[in-house]
């Protein structure tokens, strides 16, 4: 079969949704490109690309990746990073001089891996115009420039959509496998224990006496975390340390009404970027989960989808800072199907589609100039 006739046989809706993707991608690349060229000033292209999006955690990660983990110094703080992440960058960095750009690449390849999962889960949900409307609602998300930066979006969210998918279609160790790998890459990855274990005894339509041996692979995520929790004994000794220089350096501990009072102080007097951005922006996004659970309910969600929701929602507002909650929200990866399939009128999808971009727009390049954006 040569590369033409393999190319008609790919659904309309599907080449659709990679042009979605590819085109959000290109513009927030572009963005960032542009904003970091200016800042820095007049630098060859490939420095500028090394600083692309290179905030915050991200250089972490590649700390990680260069050093591993260590006990000494501000650096033995980076044991709450989880440790796939920086594995990979490590394997595919032959230069480390040129590691934010591999981590950028990890990052963005991994993404692509995202949406297509998610067209595909999607498309076995709904219908394959839900599926489009899924990947485009996904790609304008106002946090969707994480999906483009050296962070674990992009890999986390290929993880889990996979393995949602996979476990759908009754692929239990590739399912298995892959939750393995999510909650080694981030702690939330320990949301899809409960989320498959419904989702097995959905498929047995809830009869125990079903129960077969592939339902070991069910648990893969607790093993993912306790090889984290061998990490954190071998290089510190306590399988818990990540929780205590979490909440010793990182000034961040399991406290959701501090965290909504923090934000509530900041949106009322913070100066303008940072009243948004550390105050309303958290409390918006979080009240958009929590409408989407509610969405979810009413549209009568497949359990284990709305189970993920809930316990994602939940982690995004449970800690006692709040400012990384926009990103976090996102991960609640279903109700971006969910608005797919709600979302059918073209004048509201238009409306919907342009209002998301602006926003994306405008946090993409307070993030390219370095300011605080989740």
């Amino acid at each position: 079969m040569d590369v033409k006739s393999l190319i008609n046989r790919i659904p309309e809706s599907a080449k659709k949704a990679f042009l979605v993707v590819l085109v959000a991608k290109i513009l927030v690349l572009s963005i960032g490109y542009i904003v970091t060229w200016i800042n820095l000033g007049l630098v060859c292209p490939l420095d500028v690309l090394g600083n692309l999006f290179y905030r915050w955690d991200a250089s972490n990660y590649v700390t990680i990746a260069q050093n591993g983990y260590v006990n000494t110094g501000n650096d033995a703080n980076f044991i709450v990073f989880f440790p796939f992440y920086p594995l990979l960058i490590r394997l595919f960095t032959f230069s480390f001089d040129y590691a934010s750009i591999s981590a950028l690449a990890i990052a963005n390849v991994a993404s692509l891996v995202a949406f297509f999962y998610l067209y595909k889960l999607s498309k076995l949900e709904f219908n394959e115009g839900a599926a489009l409307k899924a990947v485009l609602f996904l790609s304008v998300f106002p946090t969707a420039y994480f999906l483009s930066a050296p962070y674990t979006e992009g890999l986390f969210f290929a993880l889990i959509i996979s393995c949602f998918y996979y476990a759908r279609i009754g692929r239990w160790e590739l399912a298995g496998l892959l939750s393995l790998l999510a909650s080694l890459t981030r702690l939330a990855g320990l949301l899809l224990l409960p989320a498959l274990i419904i989702e097995y005894y959905h498929q047995k339509r809830w009869r125990l006496c079903k129960t077969k041996k592939d339902f070991i692979f069910v648990f893969s995520a607790l093993t993912g975390f306790f090889i984290y929790l061998l990490i954190n004994i071998f290089v510190t000794g306590n399988p818990f340390s990540f929780i205590e220089i979490e909440a010793t350096h990182w000034h961040n501990t399991l406290d959701p009404l501090t965290g909504l009072n923090r934000a509530w102080y900041w949106t009322l007097n913070g100066e303008p970027i940072d009243s948004l951005t550390l105050g309303a922006a958290p409390i918006m996004f979080s009240v958009f989960g929590l409408f989407m659970i509610g969405v979810a309910f009413w549209k009568h969600l497949r359990p284990s989808y709305l189970m993920y929701m809930i316990l994602a929602w939940g982690l995004a507002v449970s800690t006692s800072w709040w400012i990384s909650a926009p990103r976090y929200i996102m991960a609640m990866f279903p109700m971006f199907m969910l608005l797919g399939v709600s979302v059918n009128k073209k004048v509201l999808n238009c409306i919907f589609v342009t209002f998301m971009l602006g926003w994306l727009c405008f946090f993409t390049v307070l993030f390219a100039l370095g300011w605080w954006a989740f």
